[in-house]
């Protein structure tokens, strides 16, 4: 099966460990054919650098620019290109025409064996939720399952509704545009091939997903749990106390699974 990832030029920049677990636990723990979505932007020398390592690492590369992030950054009037990244996964459908079903993740995970055996052909998507375990109102898409054939059949009512409602969504919130056309629509996957550090400790997790803090701030954590009550006052401040409020939901797994982290790396 195809895993496929998407990533821009800001994160090959600044989440190059994630990229280095997720390419690297893949690669040793499962039989997934890894394809990586690239925006490279400006392609300076580090991007280059950053996807010539990729390849040599195995992965597939395919260079692309969203194609509904032009409305986004119309309608947001943004002045660079940060969040293309997050709307590469949506043309995956329009880019695979070999297979018809594969997996995709965001860079935020590590595989801890081969999810492939786990997963069933969905009607549209299968996917896990977002925070509470049992809350299955609200997918999070940082996992999912993906019926290339019939989403595609829907692509314009995905197409339809980023053009209508963009102006009240955030600039990143694909996730927020599945939800609202698939709602109904979507399977359940199997939460341990989408699981939270927060969620605890489990053995037999398939696929972690660092949703919320991300290995660095884990880190971070780990060598001062207190840095952030010393942060000032404001937005970014507010972010990563909310991180960190996650973080504090289950040391003891993030722990765990950092331990296994730590040993991934391109």
């Amino acid at each position: 099966m195809k895993w496929y990832f998407a990533v821009n030029e800001t994160g090959l920049r600044h989440a190059w460990d994630q990229l280095g677990i997720a390419v690297d636990s893949a690669r040793r723990t499962t039989q997934l054919k890894p394809v990586c979505l690239v925006d490279p932007g400006e392609r300076s020398p580090e991007v280059s650098a950053r996807i010539a390592a990729l390849a040599h690492a195995g992965v597939e590369i395919i260079e692309h620019r969203a194609s509904l992030f032009p409305i986004v950054k119309e309608r947001h009037r943004l002045d660079s290109d940060m969040f293309s990244g997050h709307w590469l996964r949506c043309d995956i459908p329009m880019l695979e025409r070999s297979d018809e079903i594969v997996l995709y993740t965001d860079i935020d995970v590590m595989f801890r064996r081969d999810p492939e055996p786990s997963l069933r052909v969905p009607a549209f998507l299968s996917c896990a939720p977002e925070h509470g375990q049992d809350d299955w109102s609200y997918f999070n898409s940082g996992v999912m399952l993906m019926n290339l054939p019939r989403l595609r059949a829907t692509r314009d009512e995905l197409v339809r509704y980023v053009e209508a409602h963009i102006g009240h969504m955030a600039p990143h919130d694909d996730q927020g545009a599945l939800n609202a056309v698939y709602r109904d629509r979507w399977d359940r996957l199997d939460r341990r091939c989408n699981w939270k550090p927060y969620w605890g400790f489990d053995a037999a997790a398939r696929i972690l997903h660092f949703h919320g803090p991300k290995p660095g701030n884990v880190r971070d954590y780990q060598r001062d749990d207190a840095y952030v009550s010393r942060l000032e006052p404001g937005g970014y401040a507010d972010h990563q106390r909310a991180l960190h409020a996650i973080y504090r939901r289950n040391p003891e797994g993030y722990a765990a699974y950092m331990t296994e982290a730590d040993t991934y790396r391109i």
